[in-house]
C-alpha cells in the first residue's frame, strides 16, 4: 500500500482516543494539543521553531498522524516500545538548533514510524496470512481513496479493519459506503502475488462479508502490486 493511501486511512483512525504527542509534556497523558502542541503556550526552542515555520508545522501534524495510527493499532506488547522510541526521538529533535536539523529529524522519524506501522500491521494480519484463512474482525476506518477523512467518493474507497487488513479501490464501493465503523466483518485472504521483493506485502486480495448488512466485496490491499510504484 502506498503511503498516501495509508495516511488517509490512519488520519481517520487517529481521530479517536490515542496517545499522540510531539511535546514531551503530553507524552504520558496522550492529550492532543492542536498540531501536536499549543503554539500559544510554547516553552522550548523546538516548539518555537515548529510554530514559526509552516513546513515544520505540517511535518509535525503529519508525524503525529502516523504515530497516532501506529499507537492505535499496536498491541500492548508493542506499544510500550513505540512510546519509548518516540520519547527518545523527542529528545533528539529538541536538541536541534535550526530548521534544517529539525526537518531532517522529522523526515527520519516519519520514515521509521512507517516501517513500524508496517511491522504492526503484519503482526495483526498473522491470522489471515495464508490463502484460505479467514478471521472475524471489526471495521476501524472507512474513507475515500484520497484524502484524510470523509466517506468514499469519486476518487475511490478505502477501508481498514482492526486486524490490520487494508483495502483500497479506485471506484466508489457501495457496500463499503453502506458499512459502519465497528461493524463485524469476516475477512478472508484469497490471493497473494508471487515473486515479491522481500518485505513487500502489497497486492494481497481479500474477500469480505459485512456481518451486519450481509453485503460482500473483494478488493486488493494496495493501489499497486508488490514491486510496483
Amino acid at each position: 500500500m502506498t503511503q498516501a493511501s495509508l495516511l488517509g486511512m490512519m488520519a481517520a483512525i487517529a481521530v479517536s482516543a490515542v496517545p499522540v504527542a510531539s511535546s514531551t509534556k503530553d507524552m504520558s497523558t496522550g492529550s492532543p494539543r492542536g498540531a501536536g502542541f499549543d503554539c500559544t503556550r510554547t516553552t522550548t526552542r523546538a516548539e518555537r521553531l515548529i510554530c514559526g515555520d509552516d513546513d515544520l508545522t505540517r511535518q509535525d501534524r503529519y508525524l503525529n498522524t502516523v504515530y497516532a495510527g501506529a499507537i492505535r493499532s499496536a498491541p500492548p506488547t508493542m506499544r510500550a516500545a513505540l512510546v519509548r522510541t518516540q520519547r527518545a526521538w523527542l529528545a533528539q529533535r529538541d536538541a536541534c538548533a535550526d530548521t534544517a536539523c529539525m526537518t531532517a529529524s522529522y523526515d527520519d522519524r516519519t520514515a521509521a514510524l512507517w516501517r513500524e506501522r508496517e511491522r504492526i500491521d503484519r503482526y495483526l494480519r498473522r491470522r489471515v496470512s495464508r490463502v484460505g484463512q479467514c478471521e472475524v474482525t471489526t471495521i476501524a476506518q472507512i474513507g475515500p481513496r484520497l484524502g484524510a477523512s470523509g466517506p468514499p467518493d469519486q476518487s475511490g474507497t478505502s477501508i481498514t479493519f482492526a486486524n490490520g487488513v487494508h483495502q483500497v479501490s479506485y471506484d466508489l464501493e457501495r457496500p463499503i459506503a453502506r458499512s459502519r465503523l465497528k461493524d463485524r466483518a469476516r475477512v478472508c485472504l484469497v490471493s497473494i502475488p508471487r515473486h515479491c521483493p522481500p518485505g513487500d506485502d502489497r497486492g494481497r486480495q481479500y474477500a469480505v462479508r459485512n456481518l451486519r448488512t450481509g453485503e460482500q466485496w473483494q478488493l486488493f490491499d494496495s493501489q499497486h502490486l508488490c514491486g510496483g510504484a
